[in-house]
């Protein structure tokens, strides 16, 4: 029976998704040659949040990145719901920071019981639950594969019985997906599905997938140094997302002989991946147009002037904060030069972008770089993280 999760890939996928994933190589490369590594580094905290912001999101649980940030400075909602979603958001963003550092197996059972474990953990009593069919609330423990039989819409999970042993063939199977580099993106796509369809844990199988799958882009090397989010893009087509997943979910038809030789659809696993890897593509190239440096500081430059509130010191901060991102970070003693201004002035503008969160350091007198505050976001970054319901996000892919 464990070889009812056949096909794990699609076996005749021809041309089309190895395109795409040279495409996403490709465009992954250019993204991550566009922005210093100083920059680089902010920024991935930043994906860090949308990654967060929009795997909830499509779980139907919001918390806006203004709410996310004060949580981070242990400032919590008064209001006993929005508290409980900022508590799910620092447990997803743990987790993440958690498996940034992992490099054992993503496929590996351990990794993924602990990532559940970690995450669950984390969270306060009334998120840490299961639903029933019938609607009722039951306390789920962490790291725990499923020990009962679940239906998830019309998807009869695989008896739990076999769940380690699907686990420990979708291992073995997926370990040994190929040595090219496109073969092994192709798998992120499949194995995505695939490990959806295991449904390992009573609940929480949506949330510990995506991480899962953001595990191998990183491992991979196509994350352009934490740049992008696969999750974003399937926010943007939530109801497409789970459609081609239920699709995939289907046997083989029998009286379809373009459709393989596995118990399930080869083709609805192809039609999956296809979806996915373009996904993926359209992310790396949103954020990509978004990091075109000359518009980038127009839009900074927008912020300090209208936005920010700091007067007639504004020009002088745009200037350092321009320099900033096109160097990646300077020294101190060079505001004034770079702010058109002798020494003493040029401490004050320098005093003042860093005061208004908008330079930093990583000590009070190392070399000052572009910060990246929960206030600045809709404006360096339109679109980043729309303030929407998930109703007006489907159907939109970028």
């Amino acid at each position: 029976m464990e070889t009812s999760l056949e096909p794990v890939l699609p076996n005749r996928h021809g041309p089309d998704l190895e395109d795409l994933a040279c495409a996403i190589i490709m465009r992954a490369g250019q993204l991550q040659a566009k922005v210093r590594p100083q920059f680089r580094e902010e920024l991935s905290e930043v994906t860090r949040l949308m990654h967060c912001y929009y795997s909830n999101l499509i779980e139907g649980q919001q918390t806006l990145v203004p709410e996310i940030e004060a949580a981070l400075r242990n400032d919590f909602s008064a209001e006993p719901e929005k508290r409980d979603l900022q508590k799910l958001a620092l447990a997803h963003l743990e987790c993440q920071r958690w498996a940034a550092g992992y490099t054992g197996s993503p496929f590996a059972v351990e990794f993924l019981c602990e990532l559940h474990n970690r995450f669950y953990s984390a969270l306060p009593p009334s998120l840490c639950v299961a639903t029933t069919s019938s609607g009722a609330k039951v306390p789920l423990t962490p790291g725990v594969l499923r020990e009962g039989d679940v239906r998830v819409g019309s998807h009869l999970a695989p008896p739990h019985s076999l769940v380690p042993p699907l686990l420990r063939y979708f291992r073995r199977r997926y370990e040994a997906s190929g040595p090219s580099l496109p073969a092994r993106i192709v798998a992120i796509a499949a194995s995505h599905h695939r490990l959806a369809w295991i449904h390992p844990f009573r609940d929480g199988n949506g949330r510990v997938v995506r991480l899962f799958s953001d595990t191998l882009i990183r491992q991979l090397g196509i994350d352009a140094g934490g740049l992008w989010s696969l999750s974003r893009g399937l926010a943007f087509a939530r109801t497409e997302y789970y459609e081609r997943l239920a699709k995939a979910d289907q046997l083989r038809g029998t009286d379809e002989p373009d459709d393989g030789q596995g118990y399930l659809s080869e083709k609805a696993l192809q039609e999956f991946c296809e979806f996915a890897l373009q996904a993926m593509l359209d992310q790396v190239s949103f954020m990509e147009g978004l990091f075109e440096l000359d518009v980038l500081v127009e839009r900074i430059e927008h912020y300090v002037r209208v936005e920010s509130g700091l007067g007639e010191m504004g020009g002088r901060v745009s200037l350092l904060l321009r320099e900033a991102l096109y160097r990646g970070e300077f020294a101190r003693g060079d505001a004034g030069r770079i702010a058109g201004a002798g020494e003493r002035t040029g401490r004050t503008a320098l005093a003042a972008a860093v005061d208004a969160g908008l330079l930093k350091s990583l000590t009070p007198k190392a070399p000052v770089r572009l910060a990246l505050p929960a206030k600045v976001l809709g404006t360096y970054f339109p679109r980043l993280f729309p303030p929407v319901q998930i109703q007006e996000l489907d159907g939109a892919r970028r």
